[in-house]
């Protein structure tokens, strides 16, 4: 081998070490015995071809073997260990259905991963990837199962509830309101209870208290995610009711900690709120909704921020005239953004600032969509998937039929949208943003 074949195939190694993808394979070898333990390393090149791939096989305890290990878990002479640092490292890089497929190999894969060790390895990787979400079919017929989707791969995983009737029937009637940690909060948008923490990958549901008043309300909005001060999960609610004589009493708000046995009135925010407030967004530390102000005839709106450790509230000022037009409120490139849709336009105003010095909206960039939004055709931003690219939930109204959904990718640079040909989707949907997780939504 001459120096310069030596060197390009150094290279070449080096390279496919940087590059290397673990992936786990594991195959049954018959009920009652071990199973067949191989990590497959690929490495990829820049063009995502495979360009090699070396496997290692580890053979697992075979029943024989099992019966000679000691109390401390570690296998006698003639098998295999692997410490269970080592087996948390390999298994929170799987996805969530081959863990769970692990959990099925042998009693000590299914303790660990069961583990709150494994659990928060698991949940810190899936923080850095990129969120996946998480769909409701409006059809009461697929209305008792959960749908997974991978906007990347364009491809649905359902979650059904069969084995849980009693969640299968609420899941029925109930709405996605929010997720946090892979825990989804589901409620209903015209009555205060039922509220009920969720996580769909383990099945495990926590009902929260329900308070004793009238179950029936005109609006209902909440907000869910874990506090970074205290490490407790707490959940923010807004909703409006009316009297006896038919009147709008307003807006009111409350909060509970998780583990907390009743709810707990929250006093008014600083603005007065003459509409129904829209999902909340998490930024910084607290929850957000877009309100206008009441007798503001000049059509300016502002923001509505809940801090959700001092339980304080706060405004944000747009000072920006929005008219007729709708917008979004959702955090874009880590920032809280403001998204007006006019027309052919696309609008985006960036939060900027701190909570110590004061926030405020500044203008960021206009696009053009190169379409005619209208009541009819319109669309709503569900997040940006990189620098040049946007993710769209675009719907068109169908008379008696509703609206039909569907996804596009945008790309404003090139004035170009993708359609998303995602098998399994169904015509009309709610969904979320979501981390599959093995978080217990019961309070420790």
């Amino acid at each position: 081998m001459g120096l310069f074949e030596f060197h390009s195939r150094k290279s070449e190694i080096e390279e496919r070490k940087r590059r290397v993808r673990i992936e786990l394979v594991i195959s049954s070898r018959g009920k009652g015995r071990g199973g067949v333990f191989v990590a497959r390393h690929t490495s990829l090149d820049k063009k995502g071809i495979e360009a090699g791939t070396s496997e290692y096989s580890f053979l697992m305890e075979n029943s024989r073997q099992r019966r000679l290990s000691n109390h401390n878990g570690k296998m006698q002479k003639g098998a295999f260990y692997l410490p269970p640092e080592i087996l948390c490292e390999i298994l929170s890089r799987l996805p969530v259905k081959y863990i769970l497929r692990c959990r099925s190999v042998c009693k000590e894969w299914c303790r660990l991963t069961l583990g709150p060790q494994f659990i928060n390895l698991q949940l810190s990787r899936v923080n850095h990837q990129l969120p996946q979400l998480i769909l409701k079919s409006d059809n009461k017929v697929d209305g008792q199962s959960l749908l997974l989707l991978d906007t990347e791969g364009c491809n649905i995983n359902k979650i059904p509830f069969k084995k849980r009737p009693s969640t299968s029937k609420r899941l029925n009637c109930l709405r996605l309101m929010c997720s946090c940690d892979g825990l989804l909060c589901i409620a209903a948008d015209y009555l205060i209870q039922p509220v009920i923490i969720l996580n769909p990958i383990t099945r495990e549901s926590f009902p929260l208290p329900s308070p004793k008043r009238r179950a029936y309300v005109v609006s209902h909005q909440i907000g869910f995610h874990l506090d970074p001060s205290s490490g407790k999960y707490k959940v923010v609610r807004e909703y409006r009711n009316m009297n006896s004589l038919n009147h709008d009493e307003g807006s009111s708000f409350e909060i509970i900690t998780l583990g907390d046995k009743s709810w707990r009135k929250l006093s008014a925010p600083p603005v007065p709120i003459e509409y129904s407030l829209d999902a909340a967004v998490y930024w910084n530390g607290a929850f957000h909704w877009k309100i206008q102000e009441r007798n503001d005839k000049s059509g300016d709106n502002c923001i509505l921020g809940f801090n959700i450790s001092d339980e304080k509230f706060y405004t944000i000022s747009s000072h920006v005239r929005f008219g007729s037009s709708e917008y979004d409120l959702l955090v874009l490139g880590g920032c809280l953004s403001l998204v007006e849709h006019d027309v052919h336009l696309m609008r985006i105003w960036k939060v900027t600032g701190t909570k110590e010095e004061g926030f405020s909206l500044s203008f960021n960039c206009t696009y053009d969509t190169c379409v005619r939004w209208n009541k009819y055709l319109h669309y709503s931003v569900i997040c940006q998937t990189s620098v040049d690219s946007f993710l769209l939930k675009v719907s068109r109204e169908d008379g008696e039929n509703g609206a039909n959904h569907w996804f596009v990718q945008f790309f404003p640079g090139k004035s170009l949208y993708s359609y998303l040909d995602i098998p399994g989707l169904p015509s009309r949907f709610r969904g979320v943003y979501f981390k599959p997780s093995f978080v217990s939504p019961k309070p420790a």
